[in-house]
């Protein structure tokens, strides 16, 4: 394995590092960048090294336990949002790009008649 607290990977603005036998990631955060620690796995590790928005994503995934959405999937998140609050589309009219001419016609309706 590797020799503990040596860098084992260095990317954009974080480093994979071996402490106590397991492999972390670090990186800075906040206004003062404190130093912050996650553990990794061999995976994510190996991940980590393919690509810039590979490292992102998994470094994402460490801070929040979850992988982020992937773009349409991100849409649909937005427009299931608009669903439930649509007056969202009369105070943001770049929303209603998000829909087909049907439906927003539709939300729109709601949105005027809960304005109302």
């Amino acid at each position: 394995m590797y020799e503990p607290g040596r860098i084992i990977h260095q990317g954009h603005g974080f480093a994979v590092l071996e402490i106590d036998g397991k492999m972390k990631v670090s990186w800075a955060e906040g206004l003062i960048g404190k130093p912050v620690f996650y553990d990794i796995s061999e995976a994510n590790f190996e991940k980590i090294k393919k690509s810039e928005k590979d490292a992102n994503e998994v470094l994402f995934f460490c801070k929040y336990g979850n992988w982020p959405l992937e773009k349409e999937d991100e849409i649909e998140a937005d427009k299931n949002f608009i669903r439930e609050c649509p007056e969202l589309l009369l105070e943001i009219p770049e929303n209603q790009k998000l829909f087909d001419k049907e439906e927003l016609e539709m939300l729109l309706k709601i949105a005027r008649d809960k304005h109302d």
